[in-house]
């Protein structure tokens, strides 16, 4: 048996494996099973909740979304490897030029005009330097350090359709970007796989959502929804 043979029967194994346990152990509630699982102390979670002027995407012009459009808010909550809360949440309205604001896309300046968010982001004192800098300064105040993948310390983020908040961190939050793991964890995959492969599993996941679009509101529903697959998919494991 070649190299590329072993390979791809230890894959077919492990994904065997894997939806054994989706399909033979019973769904628990959120957060049930999982006191059997010992936390990393040097691994954390960033959960993570951006708003923008705009989506990531390529744009008519040619120019991307995650470089052109501003930052108006960012909301962190940080947990251990075991998903429980370390510290205080940060938020941080982030002051944008009046010319910035008006390079928004119109869909984002009317749902920010209402919620009162682009008022907050005129009266904030706040520069997007200084915030980046807000952050990093949260993040070593609760002994998380630039991630060391050697010793598989620091912060991963996390979240739903992460990629988005990701793009605009890398863009103009580099220094941010680069303190976290490259890779992140976006719940959204392993919710993709549930409504495939476990159904009842995935609905269950997503039962105590409102969708609120609210920055700490939807973090919280994330971790929730992430205590759900982890009691279902890996309560049961231990070192």
């Amino acid at each position: 048996m070649g190299l590329f043979d072993m390979v791809m029967a230890m894959t077919i194994i492990a994904l065997t494996y894997v939806l054994l346990v989706i399909v033979t152990r019973k769904h628990e509630p959120v957060g049930k099973g999982a006191a059997a699982i010992k936390p990393n102390h040097g691994e954390y979670f960033l959960f993570g909740d951006i708003e923008t002027g705009g989506l990531n995407g390529k744009l008519e012009c040619g120019g991307l979304g995650m470089v052109r459009y501003p930052i108006f808010e960012l909301a962190f909550v940080l947990t251990d490897s075991n998903l429980n809360q370390v510290g205080d949440p940060l938020r941080i309205v982030v002051w944008q030029l009046e010319e910035r604001i008006a390079m928004s896309d119109p869909w984002a300046l009317d749902v920010h005009g209402k919620s009162g968010l682009l008022d907050e982001v005129r009266n904030s004192t706040v520069s997007l330097f200084e915030a980046e800098e807000q952050v990093l300064a949260w993040l070593a105040a609760n002994g998380v350090e630039s991630y060391n993948r050697k010793k598989r310390t620091g912060a991963i983020f996390c979240g739903n359709s992460i990629m988005f908040d990701r793009d605009f961190i890398m863009c103009q939050m580099p220094e941010l970007h680069n303190y976290l793991h490259y890779r992140q964890l976006d719940i959204s995959a392993i919710a993709l796989a549930a409504r495939a492969w476990a159904p009842g599993l995935a609905n269950q996941a997503v039962e105590h959502k409102q969708y609120k679009h609210e920055a700490f509101a939807d973090i919280q529903e994330s971790i929730d929804e992430l205590k759900c697959y982890r009691a279902a998919l890996f309560g049961g494991f231990s070192e």
